[in-house]
C-alpha cells in the first residue's frame, strides 16, 4: 500500500461506524488516564487503525509535544506515514471551540516531517486527522483526514520550526533561573464551524494527482484549489464516502479561498498585565 492508501483504509474504518449522531467514540474516562500527556482519544484512534490495517503494520506513539502523534509502518514494504491528531470539543451551541485557527504546539504543520529509524533520520509524508467531538465527547461530528501540505507545503519552514525552540539558563540576579523560548504556531483550523464545506462532514482531502495515481477518484465531490502567495495553484480532491454523500456525478464543485479569513487577522500589541487598585480616599 502507498501512504495515501494506508490513510484511505483508516478513513474507511472510521466512517464505517457512522451512526445517527456521528462516529461513536469509546474512550477511557479522564479519571483513569495515566498521565497528563496520555490522551484517550489518541489511544482510541490507534485501536481503530489496528482494526483497519493488516497485522504486518506497526504503530508508534511519538510522545508529548512531538509531531506526528502516531507513526504507522508496514513491516513488509517498509512504507511509513505520520498521523498528527487534532481534537476539539463542540460548544453547546454547536460551534467549534477555536474558530479561525488552532495551535500547532511548537511545530507548524506540514505534509512532510522527520522521524528517526534507529540512528537514521528520514523524511516521511504526514497527514492530519481533525476531529470535532460533540459536547459530551461521545461522537465525532466532524472528521477530516487531510494531507499536511494542504496546510503548509514548505518543509524547510517546518524543519526550522522544530529546531527554533531553546532554553536560556543562568537567568536572573542569582543566575538560578531559566527561560524556555518556545514558539507557538497558529495555522488554519479545518474544524472551524463557519467552513460549511467541511463542518459536520466526514471527509478525506488529498492531492488530486495522488488520488488519481491510486485510481481512487470515486466519491470525489469537490475539488479545492489552494493558491499560494507566489501565484502557484495546487489541486486537491475532497472525497466523501459516507452513506449520506452518494456517488459523485457530473462536474465537480470547485472550492477556493477556504481559509481566507485567516489572512485578515492583524497583529495585536501585547502589553504587560499590571494589577490595578483604587487610590486612597481622603
Amino acid at each position: 500500500m502507498t501512504e495515501l492508501e494506508i490513510i484511505l483504509r483508516i478513513y474507511r474504518e472510521l466512517i464505517s461506524k457512522i451512526g445517527s449522531n456521528g462516529i461513536p467514540v469509546d474512550m477511557r474516562a479522564k479519571s483513569i488516564v495515566g498521565t497528563v500527556q496520555d490522551d484517550p482519544f489518541d489511544n482510541w484512534i490507534e485501536a481503530e487503525i489496528k482494526k483497519a490495517l493488516p497485522k504486518s503494520f506497526e504503530i508508534y506513539h511519538s510522545g508529548s509535544l512531538t509531531t506526528p502523534d502516531l507513526v504507522v509502518r508496514d513491516t513488509k514494504s517498509g512504507t511509513v506515514v505520520g498521523l498528527e491528531i487534532k481534537k476539539l470539543i463542540q460548544k453547546p451551541n454547536g460551534s467549534d471551540s477555536r474558530g479561525l485557527t488552532i495551535d500547532y504546539n511548537s511545530s507548524l504543520p506540514c505534509g512532510s516531517t522527520l522521524i528517526k529509524v534507529g540512528a537514521e533520520t528520514i523524511i516521511i509524508p504526514c497527514f492530519y486527522l481533525f476531529a470535532l467531538l460533540d459536547n459530551d465527547s461521545k461522537n465525532i461530528v466532524t472528521l477530516i483526514l487531510i494531507d499536511g501540505d494542504f496546510l503548509n507545503y514548505d518543509f524547510e519552514l517546518h524543519k526550522e520550526s522544530k529546531y527554533s525552540n531553546y532554553t536560556e539558563y543562568n537567568h536572573g540576579p542569582y543566575g538560578e533561573g531559566s527561560v524556555r523560548h518556545r514558539k507557538m504556531y497558529t495555522y488554519p483550523n479545518p474544524l472551524n464551524s463557519k467552513i460549511s464545506e467541511f463542518h459536520l462532514r466526514q471527509i478525506l482531502v488529498a492531492k488530486k494527482s495522488d488520488l488519481e495515481k491510486i485510481k481512487s477518484t470515486d466519491f470525489v465531490s469537490e475539488q479545492i484549489i489552494r493558491t499560494d502567495k507566489y501565484g502557484n495553484s495546487f489541486y486537491y480532491y475532497l472525497k466523501d464516502e459516507t452513506k449520506s454523500a452518494g456517488k459523485s456525478k457530473g462536474s465537480l464543485a470547485t472550492l477556493t479561498d477556504i481559509f481566507d479569513a485567516c489572512k485578515l487577522r492583524s497583529p495585536k500589541e501585547r502589553t504587560a498585565s499590571i494589577p490595578i487598585i483604587p487610590p486612597l480616599t481622603k
